[in-house]
């Protein structure tokens, strides 16, 4: 079989230093080295597949090199631009450390906004939580059996909804959630950044007696524990009559 050339070439790409944000998404990169000239930042070493990905499409003001016999050329070029630049390479993630934000850690403070973003997964999970509404649950619950309930967990939040953990959920309306750990994400999404998960759990949940429940809109609000109790037509009955 032939081999194809474009799987040897060596590519580079220079970002504005104020665009380093931009990055976050090739972070995890471990081959790419970087290094900064002035107000530019540099990143080597990429193949033909990253560098045609869409993690590399996506950021924007950039400018894509390939290099030959120790010239750079403009991607889309034939005549050679400049030399490869000497300077200080060190490995990509080095370069770029993690920087938190901070966060309001008050119940449902789903108005603070991160920087931490949540992305479309294609991994297919179980969901593990559902939030829906009083008047979806009581419909369904007043002739469920109780078998159906037997493994399941309830809260409720703001006087007119309820999130409910456990497996297998109700075959109601809602939004379903699953679980990376006391994270639980909306079904179909995962964090972009793998890494931060774990940090971001110590700064969130350092005693681990929450489950912290992320939006599609990258919000967050925390729900304890111990705030959840069995669900059964008992349960629920009680708090209606409240």
């Amino acid at each position: 079989m032939a081999k194809n050339a474009e799987n040897d070439i060596k590519y580079f790409l220079q970002i504005e230093k104020i665009y380093q944000d931009d990055l976050a998404n090739i972070r995890l990169w471990q081959n790419l080295k970087m290094a900064f000239d002035e107000d530019k930042i540099w990143i080597k070493d990429f193949d033909y597949v990253q560098i045609n990905s869409i993690e590399v499409k996506s950021i924007p003001y950039k400018m894509i090199f390939y290099e030959k016999s120790g010239k750079l050329f403009l991607q889309s070029s034939r005549l050679p631009d400049r030399n490869v630049p000497a300077l200080l390479w060190t490995p990509i993630e080095r370069a770029l450390p993690v920087r938190l934000p901070s966060f309001n850690h008050n119940y449902f403070g789903v108005n603070e906004v991160v920087n931490i973003n949540i992305i479309s997964s294609e991994s297919e999970v179980e969901a593990f939580g559902m939030l829906t509404t009083i008047a979806t649950l009581s419909a369904y619950i007043q002739t469920a059996p109780a078998v159906r309930l037997q493994n399941l967990h309830w809260t409720i939040l703001n006087n007119d909804k309820v999130f409910i953990i456990g497996k297998p959920l109700l075959p109601i309306t809602g939004e379903t959630f699953w679980q990376r750990k006391d994270f639980l994400l909306p079904t179909g999404y995962d964090f972009d950044l793998h890494i931060l998960s774990d940090i971001l759990a110590n700064k969130l949940n350092p005693d681990k007696d929450s489950f912290v429940i992320w939006n599609k809109d990258n919000t967050y609000f925390l729900i304890d524990k111990n705030d959840f109790q069995n669900l059964s037509i008992g349960s629920f009955r009680g708090y209606v009559i409240k």
